[in-house]
């Protein structure tokens, strides 16, 4: 800058400014982008015809089980017992499961009566599909735990998302599904 020039003193902080959206802009690209990659293999559209054991021992199918809960949009969990993640989101998940429809897929962790203790022993009634085969898991797509899976009330697939999820986001997502039937 020459000597004697006026600064532009409003031009900087909108400079700063532009530049703080192009960034934020990027890394949420860069976060869709990934997201995408990684939930590729997961199931979209309607929902598979998923069947079996519950924890409890009960045998059910998915859609038996949203009926009973009046048909309104839902979670699909799956998540593994021997999963750290899924630790960190047990807590959002039963807040949600305590007003909202929760059907969680145990991955991998054992027959019923395993997972019943399992559950039991967190204090958790989540009505529990058991995929100790991994056999319910290979029919949505999930090679990864924690999967969440938002069903609409006609049983199509309308969100998502692996890894950690916070409470808000669940509701969220469960809130857009519930609306989009």
């Amino acid at each position: 800058m020459e000597e004697g020039t006026p600064i532009n003193v409003k031009q900087a902080p909108a400079k700063r400014r532009r530049r703080w959206w192009i960034d934020v802009a990027i890394v949420a690209v860069a976060f869709l982008a990934v997201h995408a990659f990684v939930t590729r293999g997961i199931v979209r559209g309607p929902l598979p015809p998923l069947q079996g054991v519950l924890a409890d021992g009960a045998a059910t199918t998915v859609v038996q089980w949203q009926q009973a809960q009046g048909g309104e949009a839902f979670l699909l969990y799956v998540w593994a017992s021997w999963c750290p993640i899924c630790k960190t989101v047990e807590g959002s998940i039963d807040a949600v499961a305590r007003d909202a429809a929760v059907l969680t897929v145990a991955m991998q962790s054992g027959d019923a009566a395993q997972v019943g203790r399992f559950l039991a022993a967190r204090g958790y009634r989540w009505p529990t599909l058991i995929d100790d085969d991994a056999r319910l898991s290979r029919l949505l797509g999930v090679d990864a735990v924690p999967t969440l899976i938002f069903v609409d009330r006609s049983g199509h697939v309308r969100a998502v998302t692996q890894g950690y999820t916070s409470e808000i986001g669940i509701r969220l997502r469960l809130w857009w599904a519930g609306r989009r039937s």
